[in-house]
């Protein structure tokens, strides 16, 4: 089997993975064939020819991924809950390490824990850190650090 063969075939399967699936997944490689049949058709050696196709297909992923990543997202939709992440709220009832407490975010009271097990006490302010199943994770809000709303 030749090496041309190969790398025909090398891009022959990556364009068709790309084209079966939706995001970038395999197309850095068939870039990196066409490198390396070019490499061929000046006559590179074989093992020439592989690290064509590695350096590439590697410039190819850390260039073009984060932008697609970026822009082929779509338009992520947020729900209600999702705005209540960065909120400052008020502690209703003490969060420690052992038991959930209760905290105010937007007129709604959630259960809650702190992060990284910190004792929070009723009548302290906090900032909503992520929402894990049906209670919040908060992080203790110090009065001079920042503008309590």
């Amino acid at each position: 089997m030749s090496i041309t063969f190969i790398w025909t075939l090398v891009l022959v399967i990556s364009v068709i993975v790309e084209a079966i699936t939706v995001d970038l997944v395999s197309i850095w490689f068939g870039l990196g064939a066409i490198a390396a049949l070019i490499g061929e058709w000046l006559g590179l050696s074989q093992a020439m020819q592989m690290v064509l196709f590695a350096v590439i297909s590697v410039i190819c992923i850390i260039v073009s991924r984060p932008l697609a990543k970026k822009y082929l997202r779509g338009n992520t939709i947020k729900t209600n809950l999702d705005r209540i992440i960065g909120k400052h709220c008020l502690v209703t009832e003490t969060i420690t390490a052992d038991n959930k407490g209760e905290v105010k975010v937007m007129g709604n009271l959630w259960a809650a824990t702190s992060l990284n097990n910190e004792k929070i006490q009723a009548g302290e302010y906090a900032e909503v850190i992520s929402i894990e199943g049906s209670h919040v994770v908060v992080k203790k809000i110090n009065m001079g650090d920042e503008n309590i709303c």
